[in-house]
């Protein structure tokens, strides 16, 4: 399982990593071991480019973007 996929199940699982992940998306992700490129397609929404980088070709995986207002 890539680091990225890795990330979004504990994502998932984890309430303080979401709360964490809410406040600094970015660095919540660099801290957990992403590397920029994951950390930039997470950010832009785009999901077959985190398909792609996860290794998941299914619908499994929601892309969760915080858009700060």
């Amino acid at each position: 399982m890539s680091q990225l996929a890795s990330f979004m199940m504990k994502l998932g699982e984890d309430a303080d990593l979401m709360a964490a992940y809410k406040k600094d998306p970015k660095g919540t992700m660099k801290e957990h071991g992403l590397t920029k490129e994951e950390i930039e397609a997470v950010m832009s929404g785009d999901t077959q480019k985190v398909k792609a980088l996860s290794g998941n070709d299914s619908d499994a995986f929601i892309v969760v973007y915080i858009q700060n207002y």
